[in-house]
């Protein structure tokens, strides 16, 4: 027997093993390479070389070749011991249905003569160090490859650490099977086969002994003393041209790769490649080539925008991609300080045509996640940067799942300090993400909402009735007071008098209606909008005899934007200034009640804190205006404006 085989060592006293491998079958995803390419390229990304300078970018090829089985051992012997497993599982006790399905699945693939193999290859970086390490030296070599459950960050940087993430590979192979080469900056050179499959048995001593279901492809000299297979061994499979390396790199080589599950693996792995490294590629950290005997593709900042917006322009995985792409390359990140100075970056886009989007990223370029928690029609793009001395990105690290996908403190079980650090460290990116959004200045949008929210937002304009005669002079104060039937919306005019700075109101109704009379509406009045001294928030103070007249602006809408956040859209038929506006909640009893504004924000001024039921003074100018209002009530509501305007009450004494 050849020192160059499979050994699965005796089982002992250890636990039988089935099918379900949780660490591989997290990465599953028929059709979707995601869990694949985050994987490979993360470990790449952290494995660049420290004497590279910025600008050099690690390479990747993705190249899927085929090897004739008959003319490789690892193949004939990797069956045999398939066969000693189904014959194990046969009369067994324990047996189930998904083992069954498990062997048969992987026997099936095996009669293939021609077995397809996805090789990931990197450059540019360290290679796998400590082939052979020296007492107390930390291999990375045996941390990818030869252990479970040890998870070791290779630098501050790394956002992958060969912890359960290693187990992607294994869950595109049909046969649990992948294969690992590497040259190292330290000179050292390897290749070894591992595959994870279910408790088989070995024939020793006339009898049948139980193996454990992971195995390894190395050199093996005896049940003590074993290594990986070395270029001196001339083992065929390593020295495979796809193998040979002439620079410091890693191969990573998936055998049995499921072309049936994967048919359009190079179209799927590009756009993998794009939606998690769109910023590592765009910033010339990363390129990828992805190549078969059918196509190749080169994925590079130079090509990028085509690959997005021609080649992969229907591609609806990438719409938040594009958006990304246009956030950081038409808008300057803000900086913002976490717990180190400029540990955050924020981009912040509005465009009519985008999806809302929260975006976040790590230092490397790599995708976190992208959710849809911002407001419509905004792309927000999160970076967490390596500064000082990384604290924010060093707990965040910690805040991740395996698969790298989340920052939530939850994920960190077993120790409560930095459960609460990171906990305080998300609240706090929101908060600045929320600061800058009410910072947030915006030219040229135009009157567009999602679908659906127009729906159940009242459209005043549609019922309104025009008022009798003009509003300039009028010595009462017209208010318009609107109540809602049958889902419909219509107005009535209702007057009171108001005088001097206190705007104190003439005792009675006061209500009018022009030569045409009304019964008293027995529903609570709107009460009428007075002056203050100026002590309380949203309204201004003034002197003399003043009146407060309605404004006759019928074309109005106000839109949900996310939460407690309104965009109010108006077109003024003329400039005002002095102008007053509140707003009301519909019941469904027809009555309406009154809501406290918490801040506003007009186009191209700052935020400001109202924290009353009136929001004033503002000025409209001629046209359309765009008001942005945050309500105290945080629920759902159908909105009903009101708008009026100070004016100096000069016919008074007339």
């Amino acid at each position: 027997m050849s020192n160059i085989r499979w050994d699965f060592p005796l089982l002992g006293t250890a636990s039988l093993s089935g099918s379900n491998n949780a660490a591989i079958t997290m990465f599953k995803g028929t059709g979707v390479m995601d869990g694949l390419a985050r994987e490979i390229c993360q470990n790449s990304l952290d494995a660049k070389r420290k004497d590279l300078p910025d600008e050099v970018p690690v390479k990747m090829k993705f190249e899927l070749v085929y090897l004739e089985k008959s003319k490789y051992p690892l193949f004939s012997e990797y069956e045999n011991m398939v066969d000693n497993a189904i014959s194990f599982w046969n009369n067994h006790p324990l047996c189930t249905p998904d083992i069954e399905s498990f062997l048969a699945n992987i026997k099936s693939a095996l009669t293939e003569e021609f077995i397809p193999v996805l090789v990931m290859s990197d450059y540019n970086t360290s290679g796998l160090t400590g082939v052979n390490p020296k007492p107390g030296e930390q291999s990375v070599w045996n941390l990818l490859v030869d252990t479970e459950g040890i998870s070791i960050k290779q630098n501050d940087s790394s956002a992958g650490s060969f912890g359960i993430g290693k187990n992607a590979p294994f869950a595109y192979s049909a046969y649990n099977m992948v294969c690992y080469n590497t040259l190292a900056e330290d000179g050292g050179r390897a290749f070894e086969g591992v595959t994870h499959i279910v408790t088989s048995q070995r024939h020793i001593n006339g009898k049948n002994l139980p193996t454990q279901s992971t195995g390894k492809y190395l050199y093996f000299e005896n049940e003590y003393t074993w290594r990986p297979v070395l270029p001196e061994d001339n083992c065929d499979v390593a020295q495979l041209d796809i193998f040979k390396r002439t620079e410091p790199g890693t191969d990573v080589a998936i055998f049995g790769f499921k072309t049936d599950e994967y048919p359009n693996w190079e179209k799927t792995t590009v756009v993998a490649i794009l939606k998690n490294f769109i910023l590592a590629i765009l910033k010339g950290k990363l390129e990828v080539t992805v190549k078969s005997d059918d196509i190749t593709y080169v994925v590079d900042k130079n090509n990028l925008e085509s690959l997005l917006y021609d080649e992969f322009s229907e591609d609806v995985q990438l719409r938040y991609t594009r958006q990304i792409y246009e956030t950081v390359t038409k808008s300057k990140p803000q900086n913002r300080k976490i717990e180190e100075s400029n540990d955050l970056s924020i981009y912040v886009r509005y465009d009519d045509s985008y999806r809302a989007s929260l975006s976040r990223f790590r230092s490397t370029g790599m995708l976190i996640n992208t959710t849809s928690e911002s407001l419509p029609h905004y792309s927000i793009v999160v970076i967490v940067n390596d500064v000082g001395e990384k604290k924010l990105s060093k707990t965040l690290r910690k805040a991740e799942p395996p698969q790298h996908t989340e920052w939530k403190a939850k994920n960190i079980t077993d120790d409560k300090k930095l459960h609460n650090l990171a906990a305080k460290y998300i609240r706090n990116i929101s908060k600045a993400i929320q600061n800058i959004l009410d910072e947030f200045e915006r030219a040229e949008i135009t009157d567009k909402v999602d679908a659906g929210i127009g729906s159940y937002l009242p459209d005043s304009s549609d019922m309104s009735v025009s008022s009798e005669g003009t509003d300039g002079l009028r010595t009462d104060i017209k208010i318009k007071e609107i109540s809602s039937y049958d889902g419909r919306v219509f107005y009535n005019n209702q007057y009171e008098s108001a005088e001097s700075q206190n705007g104190t109101a003439a005792k009675g109704s006061g209500i009018k209606a022009g030569k045409r009379k009304h019964k008293k509406r027995q529903n609570k009045k709107i009460e009428v909008v007075k002056q203050s001294s100026g002590d309380k928030k949203g309204v201004s103070s003034g002197s003399g005899k003043v009146k407060i007249v309605s404004l006759n602006i019928t074309e109005h809408r106000t839109y949900l934007m996310a939460g407690n956040k309104y965009r109010l859209y108006l077109n003024s038929p003329q400039e005002y200034s002095n102008v007053y506006i509140r707003y009301y909640a519909g019941r469904e009893d027809n009555g309406k009640d009154a809501l406290v504004i918490k801040n506003v924000k007009l186009e191209n001024l700052p935020l400001k804190d109202v924290n009353s039921e009136i929001m004033g003074p503002i000025s409209l100018r001629e046209g359309d205006n765009y008001i942005y209002v945050e309500f105290a009530n945080e629920e759902i509501m159908a909105l009903i404006p009101e708008f009026t305007m100070e004016v100096s009450n000069e016919k008074t004494n007339s």
